[in-house]
């Protein structure tokens, strides 16, 4: 540490401890060492790792981060912090190990634990952390802490169990529908219109099953738009995953078998096969959207 540095240093974290008191979260320019402010929260992080040890309280004092490199991910991003992934995720309330943190202000916490939100989990994840917390005796070490939104009660030093884990870490999608049910019957792109006879882009793939096949939830999903009776989709669902960067549609149901902004879990069934709104027989029209633009399911699910 160079003298300027030495001289700011105090006055760096004095700052942070006044803001903090204040209810004004201290923010973090840069994840670089040369960055006075992520040296404060470096030193506190380190403190608490020895207040922890010795069985003390840690002192949770919690910063923000804006991300600005596209690549970067929630283990990197926690490496770098010297700070649990589970800790950072369960405090900004991130569904999975590849949820994209591109332009998202994070929370990042000082101390290592579990984050528990108070409110009804919204995916499988938060469910079992509020069972666990919930079903447990509750005489550990803990602290509430509230953000503008939400409320959590933080369990110092607690990890993941391995089921909590399994689900973070499982970033896979299942089928919509088991693979012994279906047969693809149109793939994904430029192709005719079997209604119109007109070359049209077909921004999704067409998997013909028997009326009435159980149609799953490809992920865990939140804020369910569930329509019936268009004049091309029939009955259908919108499922949004990962924060809002991922969508699915799943069209021409027979019927919907959840409601209008429900959370759902991967694997729940969420619909039926049919034949509604504009279809020449009982299939799936199903599409994966990343952002918004319709991209090619086969290339994130084994479908043939």
């Amino acid at each position: 540490m160079n003298k300027r540095a030495k001289i700011l240093f105090p006055l760096i974290l004095l700052l942070a401890h006044l803001l903090y008191a204040q209810k004004q979260i201290p923010e973090i320019p840069k994840l670089e060492s040369s960055d006075l402010m992520f040296k404060e929260f470096s030193y506190i992080v380190a403190d608490n790792k020895k207040n922890i040890a010795a069985g003390k309280m840690p002192d949770l004092i919690v910063f923000k981060y804006t991300v600005v490199d596209s690549k970067q991910t929630l283990i990197q991003l926690a490496a770098r912090c010297n700070i649990p992934y589970e800790t950072i995720a369960t405090l900004n309330c991130i569904e999975s190990s590849t949820s994209s943190l591109y332009g998202k202000t994070l929370l990042l916490p000082t101390a290592a634990g579990l984050f528990i939100r108070k409110k009804q989990g919204i995916n499988s994840l938060e469910i079992l952390l509020q069972e666990r917390y919930f079903n447990s005796d509750q005489s550990g070490k803990y602290i509430y802490y509230n953000t503008d939104k939400d409320e959590f009660i933080f369990l110092v030093n607690a990890r993941f169990t391995p089921t909590e884990r399994a689900y973070f870490l499982d970033s896979e999608m299942r089928l919509p529908i088991n693979r012994d049910s279906y047969w693809i019957s149109s793939e994904f792109g430029k192709r005719k219109s079997p209604v119109s006879g007109e070359w049209k882009n077909h921004n999704g793939i067409d998997l013909a099953a028997a009326e009435g096949t159980p149609v799953y939830a490809i992920k865990d999903g939140t804020n369910a738009l569930c329509y019936e009776n268009d004049e091309v989709f029939g009955n259908y669902i919108i499922l949004t995953h990962d924060d809002g960067a991922l969508t699915s549609v799943y069209a021409h149901l027979s019927k919907i078998n959840i409601s209008m902004y429900d959370s759902v879990k991967k694997g729940d069934i969420i619909g039926y096969v049919g034949s509604s709104g504009m279809a020449t027989g009982p299939h799936l029209h199903f599409e994966i959207r990343k952002d918004g633009v319709p991209y090619n399911p086969s290339s994130s699910l084994k479908l043939k």
